[in-house]
């Protein structure tokens, strides 16, 4: 999941833009670069394979001086991971500087057309269409503004797209298409801060807007003007009230393991408010207050990665516990094989972020049906949020780690959690009051599990000579299964597949 910058500043741009970029770096990427306009009016781009630290340490001594600039951390999907195809990227010109987050579908029918028109391409990108794309419109006198609108209106596909141009060399202006992630513009006392992510805009206060589908911006240090259909439109700008604490490793080593530690105490502060012990009930009153029980028939769960694991094993609970029939999707397939969705359905995606693109796909899909939707995120004011306009948070704080380990686990709380409520909603003699002591008593288990890291570390080390591992469960522990076949991957680069033990026979056995 790529992440996006930009800033307009009195301020050292360069050390801005690199400080934003490490806020996103959590997302995950394999490129970085940032793109600079100088006193001269002149564009400077200096991008770098590779993690941000790295990029910092190669450019501390390049002296660019300016006060606007745009900047990208980039997972690779047209082109491999290089230098050459990190972002910004240029026109054929040098004129303008591309940033962009999503896939552009039809980008090889615009090449060549704009090949046909005399353009050069440089990269493998898809992103060079959407920079050469608005050069073309610019050569024909069109304005920016008309030309970013003649670009989103060409291309198919989804993008959040940040442009920087010497035409304007005091604008930053950018659109939104689809469901690439989001675009949050902020401004405080003459500054102006943009990103994916409402934590890595540069200030602690002031306003921000959020930018919907189909909406253009341009920005200077004075104001903010936001475009539909080539129309100017006000929008309500929020208050910055909810940037979390900053983030730091304390004690440990790693934020993966800083993450892993803190599951206990999360899991008891997603008690808090929802979970009576001693009356044995269970409160959503908050998250649930739109979704009118009644109705409720069935339950389909969406998402991908750990997401789609937690999913699984969500689906197992509610239809043991609530008696509801539940059934998982992969956020990725739901949308190309035209499910029928009976009526009386809830719509759960899953998604730490709030911003995977195929969940939103599939939940913009679900609420042009009229579907009810109530959506598991971590990260508030993200696209899914609002999508589903209802939505249960895992109060897990900021996972940095790649892999999840802590919003994996408060996923599952909450689809557990969600699995009593829904049986205390219909029938509380469903509900086994045993279920709630063990339920209580999870994060001792997980101290005790803690506990043990040493002897985990032996037993790691006793099989990290071997170059696959077959992960076999059944029932519950099947999506478990899933899930450490996942993380080994993730974490470790060896190969490792998750199995029903039931299959072990089929398949997997033949390569033992």
């Amino acid at each position: 999941m790529c992440g996006i910058v930009g800033n307009i500043t009195n301020k050292p741009i360069k050390d801005l833009l690199i400080n934003g970029l490490t806020e996103l770096e959590y997302r995950g990427y394999d490129s970085v670069g940032i793109a600079i306009i100088g006193s001269d009016n002149k564009i400077s781009i200096i991008k770098n394979k590779g993690k941000i630290k790295d990029f910092a340490n190669k450019y501390q001594n390049k002296s660019i001086q300016g006060n606007l600039g745009i900047g990208h951390t980039r997972w690779a999907t047209h082109g491999i991971p290089s230098e050459t195809n990190a972002h910004p990227i240029y026109d054929s010109d040098k004129k303008l500087a591309v940033v962009h987050n999503g896939i552009i579908e039809n980008y090889l029918e615009i090449k060549k057309d704009l090949i046909k028109e005399g353009f050069e391409f440089f990269t493998d990108t898809d992103t060079e269409c959407i920079a050469n794309l608005i050069s073309s419109f610019l050569k024909k006198n069109y304005t920016m503004i008309d030309s970013i609108t003649k670009t989103s209106e060409r291309i198919i596909g989804h993008a959040a797209v940040l442009v920087i141009s010497e035409y304007f060399p005091s604008m930053i202006f950018g659109f939104k298409k689809g469901f690439a992630g989001s675009i949050l513009i902020s401004k405080n006392n003459g500054e102006i801060s943009i990103s994916s992510d409402l934590h890595a805009l540069s200030f602690d206060v002031g306003d921000y807007v959020v930018l919907e589908d189909n909406e253009i911006f341009s920005a200077n240090s004075n104001k903010v003007e936001i475009y539909t259909d080539k129309k100017l439109i006000s929008k309500e700008w929020k208050k910055i009230n909810d940037k979390s604490e900053l983030v730091n490793k304390g004690k440990y080593k790693y934020f993966m393991e800083k993450e892993i530690y803190e599951q206990p105490n999360l899991f008891l502060d997603n008690f808090s408010g929802r979970i009576d012990f001693v009356n044995k009930s269970i409160s959503f009153i908050e998250e649930m207050n739109k979704i009118d029980l009644r109705r409720l028939k069935r339950i389909h769960l969406i998402g991908m990665g750990s997401s789609y694991n937690a999913c699984l094993l969500g689906s197992y609970w509610i239809e043991k516990i609530a008696k509801i029939p539940t059934v998982c999707s992969n956020s990725s397939e739901f949308r190309y094989r035209d499910p029928v969705i009976e009526e009386g359905t809830l719509i759960i995606p899953v998604s730490q972020s709030g911003e995977t693109a195929d969940t939103l796909s599939a939940s913009h899909l679900m609420k042009q049906s009229g579907y009810d939707q109530l959506s598991i995120v971590n990260s508030k004011n993200t696209e899914l949020e609002r999508i589903t306009n209802n939505s249960i948070y895992m109060r897990a704080n900021k996972e940095i780690g790649v892999a999840s380990t802590k919003t994996f686990m408060s996923t599952l709380q909450i689809l557990f959690t969600l699995a009593l409520y829904l049986a205390q909603n219909s029938n509380s003699k469903l509900i086994n009051s045993k279920l709630f002591d063990d339920y209580k008593n999870i994060p001792n288990y997980m101290n005790n599990i803690l506990d043990n890291a040493e002897l985990i570390k032996k037993i790691s080390k006793k099989y990290s000579e071997y170059s696959n591992f077959l992960y076999l469960g059944r029932g519950y522990n099947y999506p478990i299964a899933m899930e450490g076949a996942l993380k080994l991957k993730e974490l470790s680069y060896i190969h490792a597949e998750g199995y029903p033990a039931g299959e072990m026979k089929h398949g997997p056995l033949a390569l033992i």
